[in-house]
C-alpha cells in the first residue's frame, strides 16, 4: 500500500458520486446503501486517506457478507471472505453461480475491464444499522470493504491484477500501523 495523503470526507463522497450515480437504471442499484455505508464510516472513523494498493493488498481486502443479490447461492457467508477466497470459491462454480445469482453475476460480469476505478475500504468493520453484513465478520481489522466488491471480485477473476497493478482506494480509519 502507497499512502498518498489524508482526505476530506466532502473529497471521497464527491470521488464516490462521480462513479455511483443513486439514480442510475440498472438491476439492483445499491449505490445509494453504498454511500450510506460510506456516511457510517465516517462518523465512526473520522478520518480519511487517499492510497494506491497492490495486487497483494486488494486480495487479502475482507468482505462482509453478501447475499448475491437475491441470488441462490450465497457468495459471502457472514463471517466473511477475502477477495482471494472469494474469487476461489467463485471460480469453482462460475456456471451454476452466473445460473443461480443472475443478478450478482451480472455485476461482476459488467465490470468495466479497461480501467480501475476507485473502491472505499475501511481499517476495520463498521456497525451500519440497517446492515448486519459486518457484524459476524471473524476479520474485522486490516482492509474491510465499503464499497467495490463486485469490481474486486471481477478484476481479480479476470486476470486484470497484475503484480503491477496500482488501484486508487479511499480508506476510514487510522492506517498508522501501515507506515
Amino acid at each position: 500500500m502507497k499512502i498518498v495523503m489524508k482526505v476530506e470526507f466532502d473529497e471521497v463522497l464527491a470521488q464516490f458520486r462521480s462513479e455511483h450515480h443513486a439514480d442510475r437504471e440498472h438491476e439492483a442499484n445499491t449505490n445509494r446503501q453504498a454511500e450510506e455505508i460510506l456516511v457510517c464510516a465516517d462518523v465512526q472513523l473520522r478520518q480519511w486517506s487517499k492510497v494506491f494498493l497492490g495486487r497483494q493488498d486488494i486480495l487479502r481486502v475482507t468482505l462482509p457478507w453478501h447475499i448475491s443479490e437475491g441470488g441462490n447461492i450465497k457468495l459471502i457467508p457472514k463471517s466473511g471472505l477475502t477477495v482471494e477466497q472469494a474469487v476461489e470459491k467463485l471460480s469453482s462454480m462460475k456456471d451454476r453461480y452466473a445460473k443461480e445469482s443472475p443478478v450478482c453475476w451480472n455485476k461482476i460480469w459488467r465490470t468495466d475491464r479497461t480501467q480501475f476505478l476507485p473502491i472505499f475500504l475501511s481499517t476495520k468493520a463498521i456497525t451500519a444499522p440497517y446492515y448486519a453484513g459486518y457484524t459476524e465478520l471473524d476479520i474485522t481489522e486490516g482492509l474491510v470493504h465499503l464499497d467495490g466488491l463486485h469490481r474486486m471480485i471481477a478484476w481479480e477473476l479476470n486476470g486484470l491484477l497484475t503484480d503491477n497493478a496500482q488501484v486508487e482506494a479511499y480508506v476510514a480509519g487510522n492506517l498508522s500501523f501501515y507506515v
